[in-house]
Order: structure tokens, then C-alpha cells, then sequence
């Protein structure tokens, strides 16, 4: 009677464990990362295309763009040139407006958020807020953490360390207290580069690192695995990084090298769809995701059908589902216009030896795709 006793209740823990396993990994997606050798026209999900030139004063040189964001229907613009990185305000009809900061106010700024009235920047030792028309307020937080991104939700700053110190995701106040750090990995590398931290609805937040396979959410202080990366045939980045071990910098690099892998080089997502580019060595893939029904489009390569012009990465997906390319002048100037039925493109291509301002393309999703 005992023993029956003893078995019945190893059942009642085994179904429970069960039951929480499934919970908590059930609603996990997958995203798979594999090679394709489709080539796909953009107007089999892009309905429209066009170009916001961004004009710069003749005191700014235009850098390498490296931020799009759509803040307050307003663009800001993170570029680098000649060594420094300065943080640009532009309309929505690409006329320049401010400069946010310079780099004796804040070094190195990493990301900028909307904070109250005003922008918050995250640079090298804190954080710092600016006015709208660029002018200096306070430093309101110093700290010195790896990563590249942050938000604001609930009054508290997160700070997005990837796999650096002091862990996965870091809260503090608006007054500079330390709060709750978020250890959902256990492993420690040094910062991959590139992160992203995307509001898919008011304080509602998905968290993506090329040093992670989980995109995890965070809303109300809680962070939840939501989709899982994998590598078909091929391990992801991360996952040749564990074989490493205690290998020296040299070996490290030259086993890495040695290995064909997968890693994400660009993730955007917004409430409606997913678009991420990767790659297997030297060679790009792209994917599309719906949502809605999760159908899934592999694209090796894009042709720009709809005015012969060019296509690059994306930088932002907008919460209206439009796709924005920063393009360099010499990028529209030098492309050769292979679709010969196509000429939109050739108005472009003119502004563009005229002079130096990039341009963002602006593609819309189709609606029906």
C-alpha cells in the first residue's frame, strides 16, 4: 500500500513537471535559419517604393549611417564620420532640423530614446538628456555596462548587456538606483556589435542579440522567452562560440573562421511582421515573416522590379509596416540599371551626383502578403 502510494505520487510530480515544461516552452516559435537560392522581385511583398532625401548643412558632413529611428514622426539618424559618431534630428520630409548633443556633452552615444519631453542618450559613462532642439539638460544615470541599447518602461532605464556584465538586461531608476539585473543566460561573451530592442506595443518590448537564439519580451519588469533561432545543418554564432572554450583570442578567431555558421547580421520586428537578414559565411540570406499565420518567404537575393533602382538591408520597420534603407549618395550614383523597363530610378540617380546627401528608401509592405 505504501509503494502504491509512493508511485502515485511520483506520477502527480512527473505530470506536473510536464505541464510546466509545456507552458513554458509550448507558445515558443522557432525560426529557422537555412539556405535558399530563390531570387524574388520586391514587388512580391513591397507595393510601393520611395525616397526621402535627408538634407544636410553645408557644416555637417555626411558619415555612414548607422541608426534609422521614427521617433515622434520625426527621423534620427546615427552616423559616423571620420571617427565620431554624432546623433542628427530630420522632418519627415528629410529637412534637418538639429543636431542632438556633440561629443564633449556625451562620447560615444550609443542609442537614443524619447524621455518625457525631451531625448535621453545613452553614451559612454551614462546617460544624458537633451531638449528637443539639441541643447544639453542633465546627466541623470552614470554607468559603464556593455551593450548598445535601452528603453525606458515604467519610469525605469533598461540596459540592454547582451551577454556582457552585470547580465542579460539591467533596471535602474530615473534616479541612478541599481535595480533588479535579468540572468535568463548564464554564459558571458564579449559584445557581438549589434542588438536591437524593438516596441512592438506601448511598454511592451522584444529584445534580440546575434549572441542569443532566444528573442525574448519584457513587459511589466517580467522577461519571457518568445522565439527560438536555429540553424539548419549549420551551428548559429553562438552556439560555435560554446565549442570555443578557453581557446586564446588567436584560436578563438581561427576556429570561428574554420566553421561555417550561422548569424543574424539584421533583425526587425514590428506587431505585424518579422524581417531578418543572415548569413552563412560571406553569403546573405534574407527572411520574411507574417505574423499573423507565421508563413515564412527565404529570399537568397531581391530585384528591385518596381523602379530598377537599388536594394540594401533594411534599417527600421516602422509601426506601418514600411521598410526604411539608408542609402549613400555614391551607392544610388554608382548602380547600374539592369531592368531596362524600368527607368523611376534615373531621377535618383541625377540628385544624386548633384550632391552628398543619403537618401532613405521607403518601401510599404504589401497589405495582402
Amino acid at each position: 500500500m505504501k509503494n502504491r502510494f509512493l508511485f502515485i505520487i511520483f506520477l502527480v510530480i512527473i505530470n506536473v513537471s510536464c505541464s510546466q515544461k509545456e507552458q513554458k516552452t509550448g507558445n515558443l516559435k522557432r525560426i529557422l535559419l537555412q539556405k535558399t537560392k530563390d531570387i524574388q522581385p520586391i514587388s512580391s511583398f513591397i507595393s510601393d517604393v520611395d525616397y526621402i532625401e535627408l538634407s544636410y548643412p553645408a557644416n555637417i558632413n555626411p558619415g555612414k549611417i548607422e541608426l534609422v529611428k521614427l521617433l515622434n514622426k520625426e527621423f534620427i539618424v546615427k552616423q559616423k564620420y571620420a571617427g565620431t559618431t554624432s546623433i542628427l534630428r530630420f522632418s519627415s520630409d528629410g529637412e534637418f532640423i538639429n543636431k542632438i548633443g556633440n561629443e564633449r556633452e556625451v562620447q560615444s552615444p550609443r542609442d537614443i530614446i524619447i524621455y518625457n519631453d525631451d531625448y535621453a542618450v545613452w553614451g559612454e559613462t551614462g546617460v544624458y538628456v537633451f531638449s528637443k532642439n539639441g541643447e544639453f539638460q542633465q546627466k541623470i544615470l552614470n554607468i559603464s555596462k556593455s551593450g548598445n541599447r535601452f528603453f525606458n518602461s515604467e519610469n525605469n532605464f533598461y540596459f540592454f548587456n547582451e551577454l556582457g556584465k552585470p547580465g542579460y538586461l539591467s533596471e535602474y531608476s530615473a534616479s541612478g538606483k541599481a535595480g533588479k539585473v535579468f540572468h535568463p543566460v548564464q554564459k558571458e561573451f564579449e559584445n557581438a556589435g549589434y542588438s536591437i530592442v524593438e516596441e512592438i506595443t506601448q511598454n511592451y518590448f522584444h529584445l534580440f542579440s546575434p549572441l542569443i537564439d532566444t528573442v525574448y519580451s519584457f513587459s511589466n519588469k517580467k522577461l519571457t522567452p518568445q522565439y527560438i533561432i536555429e540553424g539548419d545543418v549549420h551551428p548559429t554564432y553562438i552556439e560555435l562560440l560554446k565549442k570555443v572554450g578557453d581557446k586564446s583570442e588567436t584560436e578563438k578567431n581561427r576556429y570561428i573562421n574554420n566553421n561555417q555558421h550561422w548569424i543574424v547580421t539584421d533583425y526587425l520586428e514590428n506587431s505585424d511582421y518579422i524581417f531578418i537578414v543572415y548569413r552563412l559565411g560571406s553569403y546573405p540570406f534574407n527572411l520574411i515573416i507574417r505574423k499573423s499565420d507565421w508563413q515564412t518567404s527565404y529570399i537568397k537575393e531581391f530585384v528591385n522590379d518596381i523602379d530598377g533602382g537599388v536594394w540594401e538591408a533594411p534599417s527600421y520597420l516602422s509601426d506601418d509596416n514600411k521598410l526604411y534603407i539608408p542609402l549613400a549618395s555614391y551607392q544610388i550614383s554608382g548602380h547600374k540599371m539592369l531592368n531596362k523597363k524600368r527607368h523611376g530610378f534615373d531621377e535618383q540617380m541625377e540628385k544624386a551626383q548633384e550632391n552628398d546627401n543619403p537618401v532613405l528608401m521607403v518601401c510599404t509592405i504589401e497589405e495582402s502578403n
